[in-house]
């Protein structure tokens, strides 16, 4: 019997082929950062997410390009070509955009298709805290989840595209509903059980009522109040604080950055130049930055906004079309 197995980064898929006889591919790409849009064929979807790529990493557009389009290849033809598909993924946001995506891809169960498609799909694993995600996980470790897969169910296979199509539609709303939906419906929260949690997530990116800072600039500023540190000890710092850590460094940095160089910078790093190691770079929190977290001061109003979150392209000058209510925990106008 043949199988593939797919799963979401070169940690994991690097462990799995040490026990797993057949093949292992990982899709790899941070679906929350960047845009995200509606777009009427796969390949200008390939064409949009290859130039933001290359944009923002030291790969040309042709390499990314290559790379999502031989990935999604292998994906959407897996069920012809194999017996068995199985996904391995988590709980976290990067993952459950990532599994959504996957789902849609495929298209929902073949009839005439070769192969089954199972998933593994886990929050936690004994022994193991805090519980991250797979790539934690040894080779012993990893193979007892081998027989915990279950076969993707049409209920399944149907809320992936819906709430994939609201993640890249130009108007949020839709996306907040599937959102409350998979949080407080039994029915919903059964057939993706992390889904939920990980869009409510997604959407605290947007700014804040308060303050007009996404959730994950809250924490960077938050995290300086007592004073300067690396930009290393940072990140760490704010990962500890999330319940589910989806983002990774380079990520972070990217956000730091943002602030350092905005036209009233709410923090300044240290020897900041492009190719500066951000890592040891010491930052600190502007007395901007201290009015603006203190909620005396609107970081869209100082700043303004140019931001992709999905398919939403955020574009103001002084005042967001949509903030995040996180008291009420949904989107306003």
């Amino acid at each position: 019997m043949s199988t593939l197995h797919i799963t979401n980064g070169d940690s994991a898929a690097g462990t799995m082929r040490t026990f797993l006889r057949d093949p292992v591919i990982t899709m790899i790409d941070v679906l929350h950062d960047g845009p995200a849009p509606m777009t009427a064929t796969l390949d200008e979807w390939h064409a949009v997410r290859a130039r933001y790529l290359s944009s923002s990493h030291e790969r040309s557009y042709d390499d990314v390009l290559r790379d999502l389009t031989n990935t999604d290849d292998q994906v959407a033809t897996a069920p012809e070509r194999y017996d068995e598909v199985v996904f391995w993924f988590e709980h976290d946001l990067y993952d459950q955009l990532l599994l959504i995506r996957a789902l849609d891809l495929l298209g929902g169960p073949k009839p005439d298709a070769k192969g089954i498609v199972s998933l593994i799909c886990i929050d936690r694993f004994p022994g193991v805290e805090p519980f991250y995600g797979l790539g934690q996980l040894n080779a012993a470790q990893l193979a007892t989840l081998t027989d915990t897969r279950a076969q993707v169910t049409p209920d399944q296979y149907a809320l992936a595209s819906h709430a994939w199509a609201a993640f890249r539609a130009a108007d949020p709303r839709e996306l907040v509903q599937i959102a409350h939906l998979s949080t407080t419906s039994d029915r919903a929260r059964n057939v993706l059980p992390f889904l939920g949690d990980a869009l409510t997530r997604f959407l605290a990116e947007y700014p804040s009522v308060a303050h007009g800072l996404s959730r994950t600039e809250e924490l960077a500023l938050g995290g300086l109040r007592e004073g300067p540190t690396t930009a290393g000890a940072l990140f760490e710092a704010t990962q500890a604080q999330q319940t589910r850590p989806f983002m990774g460094d380079w990520g972070f940095y990217t956000i730091l950055r943002r602030l350092a160089s905005d036209r009233t910078p709410l923090l300044s790093i240290q020897d900041l130049t492009d190719d500066v190691d951000l890592r040891r770079c010491t930052v600190t929190i502007t007395e901007a930055g201290r009015d603006v977290i203190g909620g005396r001061q609107d970081a869209v109003a100082l700043n303004g906004l140019d931001r992709w979150l999905g398919g939403v392209h955020l574009v103001a000058q002084e005042r967001s079309p949509w903030r995040w209510d996180a008291w009420r925990e949904t989107l306003v106008s």
